[in-house]
């Protein structure tokens, strides 16, 4: 069976989606919460395996993306560009724009040690706000550590900007007819990936790009980061774009495993790892996984929005405590109780909403576009 043929089976539904994304958010939250007692990352298991490749943080993001270059391009294919804008902004901005007005209303003077009037009239408190654009800004007045070193706040909203940034990009491929040419797009995916590659084995490589760009725009240096999260968000498109010809299989899925696997440890994680993790996360997100029938909600979304803030009210509110793994358990059963009532509140009714919104901009559309003329060609011949 091929994927396009699993996909039929499952009626372009993928049963073990949520559970996949489900699994990185909480991996990226127990990342997070080994900072309690590991600060330095080089502490991480994977990065220590990986000779500095790659983090269990990183490596839950990418995961993200590869399962978002999947899922989003069949919708744009199928539905157009409106539709696909639509669809996107209701699952991400509704949820973050809650998010950053609570973390700025309620957490920031919780914990802000500076008074409530000069935290409300500090300009730093709004300029927070610049998150709900996917812009980040780390930090809030007064929100410190014991030794008075700001605090950032929600470290984890730094992908959304990448995140939206790789939607755009698909969707530019998509107006200019290039989604159904898939060997330009291949041509692109690997311009990407021999990029990534250079960055990643070769230090000085690297530094002379950074250096350039910066010496352009301190902001192009960004440019290497998208192209990091790119190369496997674009593995997640071809997957789909080529899913007729690619096996969905067992015994290839452990394959790209063990591939995977055995090339950090030798310093060709950046070779290997674009085309195996996707193709396993893919694999998975198409398969029955467990737990289907307890999670009934997406949930992903919420718990990685929302740990980040409660991870860091935990560390100021417990200061002493520096067992990690206590820190995770109690940091992940608040955020998960906070994640439904953000699906059930804020995400599921934003998604109900989408097919009205887009009845609206549709008509708006139809309403501004000008009334054909007797003379113009487009208007259809009369009736006999």
């Amino acid at each position: 069976m091929t994927f396009e043929g699993r996909l039929l089976s499952v009626a372009f539904r993928g049963p073990g989606f949520d559970q996949m994304r489900l699994i990185a958010a909480t991996i990226v939250l127990l990342h997070h919460c080994r900072g309690i007692q590991y600060p330095k990352i080089q502490i991480d298991p994977l990065y220590h395996y990986s000779g500095g490749y790659m983090d269990f943080g990183r490596f839950a993001v990418v995961i993200f993306f590869a399962i978002s270059g999947f899922l989003v391009t069949p919708g744009l294919m199928r539905s157009g560009g409106v539709d696909y804008a639509v669809n996107r902004t209701a699952r991400i901005f509704p949820g973050l724009i809650v998010n950053v007005a609570l973390t700025i209303l309620v957490l920031g003077p919780i914990l802000t040690r500076l008074p409530l009037m000069s935290y409300f009239t500090d300009p730093g408190t709004y300029v927070y706000a610049k998150n709900i654009s996917t812009l980040t800004v780390n930090y809030l007045p007064g929100v410190v550590s014991r030794d008075g070193s700001l605090l950032i706040v929600n470290g984890a909203l730094w992908t959304l900007h990448f995140e939206v940034l790789c939607y755009i990009a698909l969707v530019v491929f998509w107006a200019a007819g290039l989604l159904s040419r898939r060997g330009f797009l291949l041509a692109v995916w690997l311009a990407s990936y021999a990029i990534y590659i250079a960055i990643s084995v070769d230090p000085t490589f690297r530094d002379i790009v950074t250096e350039r760009l910066l010496a352009l725009d301190p902001r192009l240096d960004r440019l290497l980061t998208f192209d990091s999260l790119f190369v496997f968000f674009g593995s997640g498109v071809l997957l789909y774009l080529f899913r007729e010809l690619i096996p969905f299989s067992l015994a290839y899925a452990f394959a790209a495993s063990a591939l995977a696997l055995a090339a950090m440890p030798l310093g060709a994680g950046s070779i290997f790892m674009p085309i195996c993790l996707p193709y396993l996360v893919i694999f998975c997100g198409l398969s029955s996984l467990p737990g289907k029938a307890v999670l009934k909600h997406d949930v992903s979304y919420g718990v990685y929005l929302i740990h980040a803030p409660i991870l860091i009210g935990f560390g100021v509110a417990l200061p002493d405590v520096h067992t990690w793994w206590i820190g995770a358990v109690t940091v992940f059963l608040v955020t998960l109780v906070l994640a439904y009532a953000s699906w059930i509140f804020v995400e599921g009714p934003a998604l109900k909403k989408k097919k009205a919104v887009l009845n609206w901009i549709q008509y708006r559309i139809e309403q501004i576009r000008p009334p054909l003329r007797e003379s113009d060609p487009l208007q259809p011949p009369a009736a006999e």
